[in-house]
Formats: structure tokens, C-alpha cells, sequence
């Protein structure tokens, strides 16, 4: 049974470092999701999401449709607009978010979806042609609206929220399937599923301290991890999720690239030390 799970802590590391998982939702029945709510913008609004049907694809784990789902019948018109608004949470700036999305194989319809976030938490609601409060795009998948540009298989989606003010923000994340030329009649619109959507929080203990100007890019990466600060790093240790180092160092500069081809797409840990100081950063591979 997948089921929701807020603010439960999942593992300590030695470096004092918490992570928090944040919400993590399997959507078991759609039909029951406690403080979640979604708003049809399409241009004629007619259905909404709906309980994963295991003949078109089955989940990406549970029960064969325990998964959400959405298709080009939210509309009777063109302009397809359908979001789903997640709980109303403590979020801050470097929470990760990840979930697993599809369509159907072979699919000649292209779909798009994007995520956002409120970065103020006022809760605006998104009207036809203007998305409301939910100003801040995370994640947008197949933009162009390209033909075999939305994946054809549970794909894992991997971001870092950003663009909050300081601090904790209580707001909610969005799911928006927009998608133009769709609905009954159009080229563009098809049928997607979302699936094993999970939010991540870590907390730095008092064992880490500012390094000035230290910086990681980009991140998300896929390769190659670029890691700069303004005094001489001596030394940088990769860590996956459980503390356990994977990768170590050891340098004479304040410029260098770490090269992450050969680790396996995820979240890691990237531990910092210059002049004696300690800086645990969260990247995103790719």
C-alpha cells in the first residue's frame, strides 16, 4: 500500500545532516487525497484526473493502477489546461521533488507538463490564459509540443525547488497538463500518468559552516559538476543518500570539476572543506 507520509524523518548521516521526506504520495485512490485539489482552465472544462487505468499502462509500482491520470477529455475545445495542486506544506529553497511520468508508447499526440510552484503561498488560483499565483516553473517536459518527446516509459523527473524567499514558505506545488491544439479534435493531447511523487528536505546540522562564494553548477547536472568558492578548497567527498561515501578528493585550488558520469542518476551529497570550514551541498545526477 503507498500512502502519504509528512515530515518523517528518514535517515541521520554523520555529517549532522537530516532528510526529511516531505510528502510521498503513490496515488492509491484518487478518489481520497486529503487536501489536494485541482482546477480545470481549459477553455471548455469538462473532466478532470482520474483513478490510472492498467489497459492503457500500469503503475510504476503498487497496485496496477495506482497511479493519477489525465487525457485529452478535459476539454470539449482546443486548449487543454488541467491542474492539480498538492498539499499545502513547509517548503524551502534546495527541497528536491521527484516523480515518475509517461504516456502511451507510440503515441502520435504529444503531451506537455509542467511544474510549478507558489513562491508567496497565496493560494491564487489559475484562470484560462493566466497560471495565478503558481508564478515560479520548476519543470516543464516536452515544451515544444514535439512529437516522442514525452517519455514512453516511467521516466524519474528530478528537481530542486528554488526561488522562495529565505526561509520556509507554506505553499502548495502544482501539476499543470497544458497542452494547445489538444483536446477531442486536435493534433496535440494524448494521455500521461504521474506516479511516485516525493518531496525531500535536509536540514544542515551545526557541524557545517559557510564557505564563501562556494558555488556548484549546474544542478541538475549530468556529467560534469563545476565547483568554485572564493577561498582554497582542500578537499571534496561525494556521498549518496546514506551518508556513504562514493567519492573523495583531494585538491589545492578554488576551481575544479568533479566528473559524476559514471554514478547513477539520483540524489547525492557533495561535502565542501576549505580553510577548515564545511559545506554539505545537495546535486541532483542526471
Amino acid at each position: 500500500m503507498k500512502k502519504i507520509i509528512l515530515l518523517a524523518a528518514i535517515y541521520v548521516i554523520s555529517l549532522s545532516l537530516n532528510a526529511q521526506i516531505i510528502i510521498d504520495e503513490g496515488w492509491d485512490d484518487v478518489n481520497n487525497l486529503p487536501d489536494y485539489f485541482s482546477v480545470n482552465a481549459s477553455d471548455a472544462p469538462t473532466n478532470a484526473w482520474f483513478q490510472g487505468n492498467p489497459a492503457v499502462f500500469r503503475s510504476y509500482d503498487g497496485d496496477p493502477n495506482s497511479y493519477i491520470g489525465v487525457n485529452f477529455n478535459v476539454t470539449i475545445g482546443s486548449t487543454v489546461d488541467m491542474w492539480g495542486m498538492t498539499p499545502r506544506l513547509p517548503y524551502k529553497n534546495g527541497d528536491i521533488v521527484s516523480f515518475y511520468t509517461r504516456t502511451i508508447a507510440g503515441s502520435t499526440h504529444p503531451d506537455r507538463l509542467e511544474l510549478r510552484i507558489d513562491p508567496e503561498g497565496t493560494e491564487d488560483p489559475p484562470t484560462f490564459g493566466d497560471v495565478g499565483a503558481y508564478t515560479n516553473l520548476l519543470l516543464s517536459i516536452n515544451q515544444d509540443l514535439v512529437v516522442g518527446g514525452y517519455p514512453e516509459e516511467w521516466t524519474l523527473q528530478t528537481i530542486i525547488i528554488s526561488g522562495l524567499p529565505a526561509g520556509i514558505t507554506e505553499t502548495r506545488i502544482a501539476f499543470r497538463y497544458w497542452v494547445t491544439d489538444g483536446g477531442p479534435s486536435g493534433s496535440n493531447s494524448n494521455y500521461i500518468g504521474l506516479d511516485r511523487f516525493v518531496v525531500e528536505s535536509v536540514v544542515l546540522g551545526v557541524e557545517d559552516f559557510n564557505i564563501e562564494g562556494l558555488v556548484a553548477y549546474p544542478n541538475p547536472t549530468t556529467n560534469i559538476l563545476n565547483v568554485e568558492a572564493a577561498s582554497i578548497i582542500s578537499s571534496i567527498e561525494v556521498m549518496n543518500v546514506l551518508g556513504q561515501t562514493l567519492h573523495t578528493v583531494t585538491i589545492n585550488t578554488n576551481k575544479t570539476q568533479i566528473d559524476l558520469s559514471a554514478f547513477q542518476t539520483g540524489n547525492y551529497f557533495v561535502r565542501v572543506t576549505a580553510d577548515g570550514s564545511s559545506n554539505v551541498l545537495q546535486i541532483v545526477k542526471q
